[in-house]
Formats: C-alpha cells, structure tokens, sequence
C-alpha cells in the first residue's frame, strides 16, 4: 500500500490520518455508549469504520509484481518540468 501514495505526500501527511481517524474514536464510542447505552453500537460503529477503509483501500492502484521505478521518474519528470 505504500507504494500507491507518492513519498513527498507520504512524508507530510502520514501521522495526520491516524490523528483525524483514530484520534476521536474514543470520544465518538463514548457518546454512542451514553446516547444509547449499549455496546453494540460502538460494534456497529467500528464496523462502519472499517467497511470504510476496506472501500477506500480497493481504489488504491496495484503494483503486485511491478517494477515502480519507472513511475517515480516519471513523476519526477513531471514535476520538474512544471
């Protein structure tokens, strides 16, 4: 999965995401827990969290058995050019 985010996004963004998502997980599950009272909706809402990363993952390009250096040089290409 690396592979599929260019290293300079990589690099600025990588710590933000876990910070975004997981960050206000505890804060979310425990006003679910007080709005219902009942752990089956923090179930319901860590599936919902993971229905979707699984979608947002199977978007991500495959480079299973490919060379990628071609692509880095291009993109490097691209971005000095511009």
């Amino acid at each position: 999965m690396a592979n599929a985010i260019p290293t300079p996004w990589a690099n600025r963004g990588g710590a933000s995401g876990s910070v975004l998502a997981g960050g206000p997980a505890p804060l979310i599950a425990t006003a679910l827990l007080a709005a219902y009272g009942s752990g089956y909706v923090i179930a319901l809402y860590i599936l919902f969290c993971a229905i979707v990363s699984i979608t947002a993952t199977s978007f991500l390009p495959d480079y299973t058995n490919q060379d990628i250096s071609q692509e880095h040089e291009i993109r490097s290409a691209a971005s000095t050019a511009a």
